[in-house]
């Protein structure tokens, strides 16, 4: 069994020392099983002769117990150390290092996707025509790719998938795409961040450990903040787990995290308690630590894994007020307001895992090492993003319809359903725009269009956050108990709900 692990700072090839089959076979039987108590590990035999035991006089049998093996651990904690075989070549040392148990298993990505490739993007969709989306100034926090928001408070900023062959292939990730973060127009320089908040339940296996954020990241080739840098956050609150806040739609503006303007340095703007957390830089890394708990790192042109650790507590330091939510981000800061194509970052492979932070002689600041990057298959990652962020762009001479039906309850007001892919993780907040029309079948064969219809200003949540519930006003051109579909003439549409914390 191998493993790819980066050690001091280097890419090796670890070989389990001890075989598979054994460990799992439990065939080390004299050795103290987790949560169990003592108990007799070698026996004495025999028949007669075994005088001064009761019980073993001659013609007999017994057993007596002749080695006791002593309680073992209550539980496993990732820290316990086994041998493991470094592969370096030519004997090189070491060739024998041990490491902790918890780096042989698969990780548990806490953040969603992480992995452009299969990232529904469902905003940045351009085969649904709204290429013209992609390129708003981000100047309040908005959803970017599914589950990240980016947010810069100076024009000219724009989020893109790259699928260009020569930028977007990282190497040893079977990647086609990666999220490039570009200035495009000129404006204002000003920070730039992009970054992921978890809400309460997806951030509870990081409270009391170690959170370990590890990302593949390139400049473009006039990236121009000074020496290249990025700044890296992982920050945690006690704020209340709630829908973000949508003053838009998302697209221009208001649909992105608690911890947003937080993470451009406005940190009166961000939420109760938020707490800069980065304590230092993954092996390999290289990169300074603030005092505030941000990693500044001087990135590359070419294709590079960072990481950093941040020990997170289960309260707020001082208070006994529980940690409820936290926050990763990456930022830049351009230092030229002219245009310039090619300064941008591009991101790929982000993760965030949760490792003990306990420390011990041999591991001082508990574990900080990533494992390799773990891609999900497509169709988790888009039931994972459609759990948080529902996106619908509605355009009827494109073909793209919105996924409702509806009832003329009578011959003007219409109810309709609009059903989401997967059902939500909270009662979403729901907004949608103007130039929604009703459509009812004409001979099984074709649509057409009824006429603009009015909204009611509530929508009511359907059972289990399945979909909502849509009121429509207006003279109708059919009678009541009619189904009709949701949809646009000409005009655009969108919905948006949002379930991010």
């Amino acid at each position: 069994m191998k493993l790819n692990r980066k050690l001091a700072g280097a890419i090796v090839a670890v070989a389990l020392a001890i075989p598979a089959i054994a460990w799992s076979g439990g065939y080390w039987s004299n050795l103290p099983i987790v949560g169990s108590p003592s108990f007799c590990g070698s026996y004495v035999t025999g028949t007669g002769g075994l005088t001064g035991i009761t019980g073993q006089g001659q013609g007999s049998t017994g057993v007596i117990c002749g080695q006791t093996i002593p309680a073992g651990p209550p539980a496993l904690t990732g820290l316990e150390l086994i041998p493991a075989d470094t592969g370096l070549a030519g004997g090189a040392p070491p060739q024998t290092v041990d490491i902790p148990v918890s780096l042989l298993g698969s990780s548990t990505n806490r953040l969603i996707g992480g992995d452009f490739t299969t990232n529904l993007a469902q905003r940045l969709n351009t085969t649904k025509g709204i290429a013209a989306l992609a390129s708003t100034s981000p100047t309040a926090a908005i959803i970017t790719a599914d589950r990240w928001w980016v947010i810069a408070p100076a024009a000219g900023v724009t989020t893109t998938i790259d699928s260009t062959a020569a930028t977007a292939v990282v190497p040893g990730l079977n990647n086609t795409k990666a999220l490039r973060v570009a200035r495009t127009a000129s404006g204002a320089a000003g920070i730039v961040c992009v970054g992921q908040t978890l809400d309460k339940a997806a951030a509870a296996p990081l409270i009391g450990n170690n959170a370990i954020f590890s990302f593949y990241e390139e400049n473009g080739s006039t990236q121009s903040a000074t020496n290249g840098n990025i700044t890296v956050n992982v920050d945690y609150t006690s704020a209340a787990d709630t829908a973000a806040t949508q003053a838009t739609l998302g697209f221009a503006g208001g649909n992105g995290s608690l911890f947003a303007l937080g993470d451009v340095g406005l940190a009166s703007a961000g939420p109760a308690n938020m707490t800069r957390a980065v304590a230092g830089v993954i092996p390999g890394t290289t990169g300074t630590i603030s005092t505030a708990g941000v990693a500044t790192i001087p990135a590359s042109t070419t294709w590079t894994r960072y990481g950093v650790y941040a020990p997170i507590p289960v309260n707020i330091p001082g208070t006994t007020t529980p940690v409820t939510a936290i926050s990763v981000s990456i930022c830049w800061t351009p230092t030229v307001t002219t245009a310039v194509a090619t300064d941008y970052i591009e991101l790929e492979g982000l993760q965030l895992e949760a490792k003990p932070s306990t420390a011990t002689a041999n591991l001082p600041n508990g574990v900080i090492s990533p494992t390799g990057f773990v891609a999900r298959a497509a169709q988790t990652e888009a039931s994972l993003e459609y759990f948080y962020w529902y996106f619908n762009y509605e355009q009827q001479s494109l073909g793209l319809t919105v996924n409702g039906n509806c009832a003329s309850v009578t011959t003007s007001l219409s109810n309709c359903v609009v059903t989401f892919p997967v059902p939500m993780r909270i009662v979403p907040l729901v907004k949608f725009t103007d130039g929604f029309q009703l459509f009812t079948q004409v001979a099984q064969t074709s649509l057409t269009a009824g006429t603009s219809l009015g909204y009611s200003t509530s929508l009511a949540s359907v059972a289990n956050n399945t979909g909502f519930l849509m009121t429509m006003s207006g003279t109708v051109v059919v009678g009541a108990n009619e189904w009709m579909s949701l949809g646009t003439s000409g005009a655009t549409g969108i919905i948006s709900a949002s379930a991010e914390p």
